[in-house]
């Protein structure tokens, strides 16, 4: 017999965020007897394309190939968002589901767009072109018919002016938080995908927007719990909440910024870096991306010794300085020695704890807060994953025990969970199954 699953990913909640929920009419009522891990460590770095893609894949960035948000570029970085599953380099839990015989859907999980093996698809995207429309957008990203005609029947919870003037980016909320869950829902409801995932993103944008804790994220708490509420309505709409398994996850935690730093600026100075008057890339030797508390840092031709033994020494000195917002270098080997992390780039920068990074090559040093990029907020992440608050599991459902709690797991082992719940081989995963989760064990 097929099982089935739910997976609710909220973006940046928190156990401190469960222990409210738990008090919350719709989450208190369906989770109260909830198996959980008190303490899920995310990958390095803990943002949320290479967290959501270790949950899909069970695999460390090392081996599914996606190691920031974005694709590497020097220009406008709105252009380059890793949206496309081509990127991943290792089969997911939605291609061997499918494979065995599971309908699947995914409702704005990142790196998803054109799937090949998601059959309700509603990839986390947005209008990256002037002339775009939502219908444009979305059958760019792969959704089907089906999918298509339900986004269309949700765009009036979306500002008009977001969705049919071409406007770049769509993703305001809390309407995009509405249109996806109604959309979510309407999925389950109509079609009942068995193996569904589903990321909403309300908790990260109002941390990133107003801090950690604070008024703000309490009223973003309770909407989470309303969100919650409407996914187990569509559950029993389309007849199947009592056969499913339901898990609530997060991908990383938050710390406060205090203040935003452009390493660019002395990469610039010592001839790295050359731009016109308008702070544009024209050439360049060593470049940091940032990927808000880290930086990775590409060199334009990693073979030139010289080159890549001046950057080094220069960054180690600014390390040991203590004031330009990084106090740990470390090269790739390095890293992905002690977090499985590799690519591209050639060196690693750690932030101090509260200091978040900007690409910006022109002076002032200090890039003032922006809440239109998750970087330069109030609060983000993308740091070391033993630090600040920690990303959740919470699961109740046919095949999870009652009332268990595990300590802490990698979030990799949450995806190997699933996968064994499903009845699914994942040789390529790194993790391990939580057999303690499992009522078959």
């Amino acid at each position: 017999m097929m099982q089935r699953l739910l997976v609710f990913s909220v973006d940046a909640m928190v156990r401190e965020d469960v222990d409210k929920l738990m008090k919350m009419p719709n989450f208190g009522s369906v989770m109260k007897d909830s198996c959980q891990i008190t303490h899920v460590r995310t990958v390095y770095p803990s943002i949320t394309y290479p967290a959501h893609t270790s949950i899909a894949t069970g695999c460390y960035p090392n081996k599914h190939g996606i190691v920031s948000n974005f694709e590497f570029t020097t220009a406008d970085k709105e252009q380059n968002w890793l949206w496309d599953h081509r990127h991943v380099k290792v089969e997911d839990l939605f291609t061997l589901a499918k494979r065995a015989g599971y309908s699947t859907g995914a409702v704005f999980w990142p790196v998803t767009g054109n799937h090949p093996d998601i059959d309700y698809l509603l990839n986390e995207y947005w209008m990256p072109h002037a002339d775009d429309t939502l219908e444009s957008s979305f059958r760019r990203a792969g959704s089907s018919e089906e999918v298509i005609q339900i986004a269309l029947k949700h765009e009036g919870l979306l500002p008009e002016s977001h969705y049919k003037t071409g406007r770049a980016n769509f993703m305001i909320q809390p309407y995009i938080d509405n249109f996806l869950i109604a959309c979510a829902c309407d999925i389950i409801a109509q079609y009942a995908p068995e193996v569904m995932f589903v990321h909403d993103g309300i908790m990260d944008g109002t941390r990133h927007k107003y801090g950690v804790f604070n008024n703000k994220t309490d009223e973003a708490i309770e909407f989470v719990d309303e969100q919650f509420g409407l996914l187990i309505d569509a559950l029993k709409q389309a007849g199947v909440y009592e056969q499913t398994n339901i898990a609530v996850i997060s991908d990383h935690g938050q710390l406060e910024t205090k203040r935003i730093i452009k390493p660019n600026v002395y990469l610039r100075d010592h001839g790295f870096i050359t731009t016109d008057d308008q702070g544009n890339v024209i050439d360049w030797k060593a470049f940091c991306l940032s990927d808000a508390m880290s930086d990775l840092v590409h060199l334009k031709d990693p073979s030139d010794k010289k080159t890549y033994d001046a950057v080094y020494n220069l960054l180690k000195e600014m390390a040991q300085e203590g004031v330009y917002g990084f106090n740990e270098v470390l090269t790739t080997a390095e890293i992905n020695e002690r977090e499985q992390l590799d690519g591209d780039f050639s060196f690693v920068l750690e932030s101090d704890g509260y200091t978040s990074f900007s690409d910006d090559c022109l002076r002032p040093v200090i890039k003032n807060y922006d809440t239109t990029d998750y970087r330069f907020g109030r609060a983000t992440h993308g740091y070391n994953p033993d630090l600040g608050p920690q990303p959740v599991f919470n699961a109740i459902g046919p095949d999870f025990k009652k009332n268990v709690i595990v300590e802490r797991r990698p979030i990799i082992d949450v995806t190997l969970t699933f996968a064994k719940l499903l009845g699914l081989e994942m040789p390529q995963a790194q993790g391990k199954v939580i057999e303690e989760l499992l009522q078959r064990g």
